[in-house]
């Protein structure tokens, strides 16, 4: 199948008139967020007091839809509680019905001529979607390295297609441009703490911190959560059996905290959530 992307797509930001918008967004996920504490008996959090400076937390579970890998803390699209799924994918159709494609010009190239040769050279290119491109935050990757098809899940949403990815995230840009006060290397990080291949079972393993203070809200809360995704991938061959290309057609991402948690952060000041539960 024809194939997406080429790296270094060109993103242009929406016009300045448009700035105000986030603040209702901002409202927005504030008064979701808050709702979903408020109403889903399934997911509650228990204080059990401070360790090293950070308020922690328990997880209560009751009912459908729990988060169900909550015992060891990290969460994946199949056990996040539906109400955190619901919330998020109401504010992702928002984002997207406001900041649509004709807002901006997004450029896919849809060569793949520039796509990995070997799985070595994924996992490179891989580890600087984080390194390089600040991608939890920016949205911009190598689409070179996907293939049209990819499907996409985080413990939130799950969708296909890379030029859905980049679309959902790049429409988000100026609602976090706005929150971040503009994005810095000291406001922002895409912090990769582990890369590993896995050639027996194809696929790239990367491990991260995603960092982020967004100043703009009254109580300035802090975005730091630590997750895991794994990056399957197809190799497709030539007719003599050389590689003509590797691409991921599966991308898994996982929390190490449960989902609700992670959402909790944006209402909530710095330090009040901690970052992994598997530290």
């Amino acid at each position: 199948p024809e194939q997406a992307g080429t790296h270094g797509s060109e993103i242009h930001a929406i016009p300045g008139a448009m700035r105000p918008l986030p603040v209702l967004i901002s409202l927005a996920v504030f008064a979701d967020v808050s709702a979903f504490s408020r109403r889903a008996p399934q997911v509650l959090y228990l204080y059990r007091g401070t360790v090293d400076g950070q308020i922690r937390l328990d997880t209560l579970l009751r009912g459908e839809g729990r988060d169900r890998d909550a015992e060891d803390g990290s969460s994946s699209y199949e056990t996040s509680a539906s109400a955190v799924k619901g919330v998020v994918s109401s504010l992702t159709t928002i984002a997207n019905s406001i900041f649509d494609q004709s807002s901006r010009e997004i450029t896919i190239n849809t060569e793949n001529s520039n796509s990995p040769s070997s799985p070595q050279e994924l996992m490179k290119r891989i580890g600087a979607e984080y390194t390089e491109n600040n991608y939890l935050w920016t949205g911009n990757i190598d689409s070179s390295s996907f293939a049209a098809d990819c499907t996409f899940t985080d413990p939130t949403l799950s969708f296909q297609g890379v030029d859905k990815f980049v679309s959902n995230v790049q429409n988000l840009v100026p609602v976090v441009d706005f929150l971040l006060e503009g994005k810095t290397d000291e406001n922002s990080e895409s912090v990769l703490l582990d890369i590993r291949l896995n050639e027996e079972e194809s696929y790239v393993e990367t491990r991260w911190n995603m960092v982020g203070s967004l100043k703009r809200l009254p109580w300035r809360p802090k975005i730091d959560v630590i997750g895991r995704t794994k990056f399957w991938y197809e190799t497709e061959l030539r007719d003599d059996d050389s590689v003509a290309r590797v691409q991921v057609n599966f991308y898994d991402e996982q929390w190490e905290i449960p989902a609700g948690l992670a959402l909790m952060q944006l209402i909530t000041p710095p330090g009040t959530i901690r970052n992994s539960d598997l530290e």
